[in-house]
């Protein structure tokens, strides 16, 4: 009986403080508590063993890489993690977070479901992102100079300081429209196009780059 409330109480705190953890995302340093020291076992000792579980993930065709997903049946916290180092799981690259909303959010208050427009203000200037309708579709490509300098920006030098990737797409209801043929396709467009403003797409995924020390 004591051996059996022991392991009970050890299983709360391990879910008092995943209730209670940081979903603050700053992008090339840490996704919540994650950052460029958490190793796969740190991750279990952060969310306990039963929200720690190994796949692999298709990440192009014939390609899967093997990941780390954090709460795989909660799509409101999960959090897949790729690593610079596979083998070992001790170096964490991207973490990767998609769906149609979740506890994560960056410290500007970026998160799933954040629409284009209200990207385009906190940035200050126009978005550069893909056109829809294809595997890249509706990647954020360039801050141009904006606040979100964590979207990068193409330079003299080649693309600088991105260390956050959003992807965004519109209602499936408007994909029959005008605006939505307007913007389909491996080209790249300006969040101010009227098209864009029309379809207003939203994020559905967060790509966030954690810089090695």
């Amino acid at each position: 009986m004591r051996r059996w409330l022991v392991v009970l109480a050890a299983g709360v705190l391990v879910a008092a403080r995943a209730l209670g953890a940081d979903w603050v995302i700053v992008p090339g340093e840490r996704v919540g508590p994650i950052d460029a020291g958490t190793s796969e076992a740190k991750l279990v000792e952060l969310f306990g063993a039963a929200n720690v579980k190994r796949e692999t993930l298709e990440t192009e065709p014939g390609h899967a890489d093997p990941v780390t997903v954090v709460f795989a049946s909660d799509p409101t916290r999960r959090a897949i993690i790729f690593w610079r180092d596979a083998e070992t799981r001790l170096a964490p690259e991207t973490v990767v977070i998609n769906g149609e909303r979740t506890v994560w959010k960056t410290d500007k208050g970026i998160t799933l479901g954040t629409s284009l427009a209200t990207l385009r203000r906190l940035n200050g200037k126009p978005l550069t992102l893909t056109g829809f309708g294809w595997d890249f579709g509706g990647t954020i490509l360039d801050s141009n100079g904006g606040r979100l300098a964590e979207f990068g920006h193409q330079g003299p030098q080649g693309m600088t300081g991105r260390v956050l990737v959003v992807r965004v797409d519109p209602d499936p209801a408007l994909r029959d429209t005008a605006a939505y043929q307007q913007v389909l396709g491996e080209h790249d467009f300006s969040s101010d196009i009227d098209a864009m403003r029309t379809l207003n797409p939203r994020a559905y995924e967060l790509m966030v780059e954690i810089r090695a020390r």
